[in-house]
């Protein structure tokens, strides 16, 4: 039987290395954090949030809707496929957006990134 941490582990280990993924804002509307459209938030395959390569404001609404996806992520590296889902990809944060009482909506979109070259990494060229 696995323990967590081996769980965790991508069946290509140098994964955990060679990737990171990037929660891109898609959509900031009257966000009380000053999220703004395009900019991002980068991650480790293990979902820990790299403050220093992030360019959005921190803001737990969203970060924390994010948790259940790196979940996902980790298992599918675990499995050897994309650790990004292709239908369950997109996020927002927990305000409810100024049309229903709240202060505004921020929507992410994950994506893979090589972290020596930056470029973004499909389903295709993941080996």
């Amino acid at each position: 039987m696995a323990t967590a941490k081996e769980g965790r582990t991508p069946k290509n280990p140098d994964w955990l290395t060679r990737y990171e993924i990037v929660a891109r804002v898609t959509s900031a509307i009257h966000c009380a954090n000053y999220v703004r459209e395009g900019e991002h938030y980068t991650f480790d395959l293990n979902g820990i949030l790299k403050p220093e390569k992030s360019t959005a404001n921190p803001c737990l609404g969203i970060l924390a809707r994010l948790q259940p996806a790196f979940l996902l992520s980790a298992d599918r590296a675990s499995l050897g496929a994309h650790p990004i889902s292709p239908g369950w990809n997109t996020f927002d944060c927990f305000d409810t957006g100024i049309d229903h009482g709240g202060t505004g909506k921020v929507c992410v979109r994950l994506e893979l990134r090589d972290v020596e070259t930056g470029e973004l990494v499909s389903e295709a060229t993941l080996d």
